[in-house]
């Protein structure tokens, strides 16, 4: 069994543990379990980004993924509202990857045009338009929710950013593995916010961190891959 092999088994691991542990609400797994789902990729991408080959693109996505895990730590303690918290740090997460997504199209030059963006980005927009409509009843009928409405209309806003920007760094037309992974993550907010604001979700946790843990396996060994071709064609042909 190769390491990369190894690694996802590990990785799949720690999520249906964690998931076990909330689920059966056994604290200390649960505890112990959801801060590795990102240390594990903090690990990774420290392994396999040589002192020479951590980019600008990889920088930004590293502090993505430390706030990402932050968020985590804060979401995953019920014993206080840290809601706020969580939410702020995965807004920081989203702005992160969204810099790390734009600076890897420039390293390829790419020239996006217009038509492309426009494109690209009206799925998000509506979205965006139809998920907020759904959240303002019970966030206005609520008042310990109302002062958490604009945070949330900036973070449906930068969550959809970031995908935007997913599928505008592939390549080609086809949806690469990143493109892939910022939709899931963006179903993973979407239940969550179903499940916290709207109504509860049958097996909300499993729906929840089954795409939470893809999304991020996908997008960070997705950046990772490329910058690392990247350096081995510089190389080649400096």
């Amino acid at each position: 069994m190769n390491s990369s092999r190894t690694f996802i088994l590990l990785f799949v691991s720690v999520t249906l543990l964690e998931m076990l542990g909330d689920t059966l609400a056994i604290t200390w797994l649960h505890y112990a379990c959801k801060p590795l789902i990102m240390g594990l990729l903090l690990v990774y991408v420290w392994q396999r980004a040589h002192a020479g080959n951590f980019t600008a693109t990889l920088r930004w996505l590293t502090v993505g993924m430390a706030f990402a895990l932050l968020g985590d730590v804060f979401l995953m303690i019920r014993e206080v509202d840290l809601f706020a918290l969580g939410l702020g740090s995965f807004l920081i997460m989203q702005l992160c990857y969204s810099r790390s997504f734009w600076l890897s199209m420039r390293e390829r030059n790419a020239v996006i045009r217009p038509r492309t963006i426009s494109l690209t980005a009206i799925p998000f927009v509506l979205y965006d338009g139809v998920f907020l409509f759904l959240l303002k009843r019970p966030f206005f009928r609520n008042s310990d929710l109302t002062p958490l409405w604009w945070p949330v209309v900036a973070y449906v806003f930068c969550l959809s950013l970031m995908g935007i920007l997913a599928f505008l760094r592939s390549r080609s037309p086809r949806i690469d593995q990143v493109a892939i992974g910022a939709v899931l993550f963006i179903l993973s907010d979407s239940a969550i916010a179903v499940d916290k604001f709207l109504q509860p979700v049958p097996a909300a946790t499993w729906i929840i961190m089954t795409t939470y843990a893809a999304a991020q396996y996908l997008i960070v060994t997705g950046v990772v891959e490329q910058e690392q071709s990247v350096a081995h064609r510089v190389s080649i042909h400096p």
